[in-house]
Order: C-alpha cells, then structure tokens, then sequence
C-alpha cells in the first residue's frame, strides 16, 4: 500500500492494528469543586439545620453564596454523589471544619474585644464629661467669677 494514495474507508493499515484507537473520554462540564463532598455535605446540613442565610452561610464558610444554595438544594433533594453517613466522614474534611470553626471563633473575638474597647472607652470619655459638667465654674456663670477676679 502506498501512503501517498488516499484510504478507502473500513481499510485498516498495519499501524492501526498495533496501536488501536481508543475512544476519548467525554470532558467533565464545569470545574472540579474546591473542597471534597463530605465538607459540602457538612456545610449543607449546618445550614439546614440553623437556618442560616446563603449570605451568612458564604461568609462563615469561605465560599460563594451561590455555592451554599446549590449544596443546600441537593443536601434537600438527597442527590448527594456518594451520599455518606456522618460517621465515614474523611479526618482531612472534619479537620477543614474545625479549622473554619477555629478561624470564625477567633473573628468573633476579636470582634468582641474590640466592642469591649469602645464601651471602656465611651465610659471614660462620659466620666470626663460629667466632670466637666460638674464644675463650680460654667458657661453661664463664669461672668460672675471674672467680675470678683478684679
């Protein structure tokens, strides 16, 4: 056979017999997830069970809130791939978990020390105040001091 000339079709070449084409797997639609499913799964029943918002619920878990209400809505319907029970949850998911719970539990700290700093503050700058206020010497009466001043 001479691979210039053109193949007719059914017509196999010696190279195709020893190589055989195999068929390409079809290209998966969208993106991997971020994080495995048994952390979506957790993060859909928190939700469901707390009744979170998506928006409260994004911030809390580091994703978009578009995310949480497309887990929540398989978690509801129970058309998790691979549904597991909560006891064969990876260590690596439920060490994610505690570390978010860890990061969210430092944020709400910080978040009341600083309030705890403002209410000392607002005190102390009303104890200045009613110190100012209690003076013998006011606005109104300071004429009267100036004039026996003289």
């Amino acid at each position: 056979m001479d691979p210039h000339q053109p193949r007719h079709y059914g017509e196999l070449r010696e190279m195709d017999i020893l190589n055989p084409k195999t068929p390409k797997m079809p290209k998966r639609v969208g993106r991997a997830p971020k994080y495995n499913l048994d952390w979506y799964m957790a993060m859909a029943k928190n939700v469901v069970e707390q009744g979170m918002s998506y928006r409260e619920a994004a911030k809390i878990y580091g994703c978009s809130h578009g995310s949480v209400h497309h887990w929540k809505h398989v978690y509801l319907k129970g058309k998790f791939p691979k549904l597991k029970a909560a006891a064969e949850i990876s260590p690596e998911t439920k060490q994610l978990h505690l570390e978010t719970q860890i990061r969210n539990l430092k944020q709400e700290i910080a978040d009341l020390y600083l309030e705890n700093l403002m209410l000392k503050k607002m005190a102390a700058y009303s104890q200045h105040r009613k110190k100012e206020n209690s003076s013998v010497i006011t606005s109104e009466n300071l004429d009267q001091y100036r004039e026996r001043a003289k």
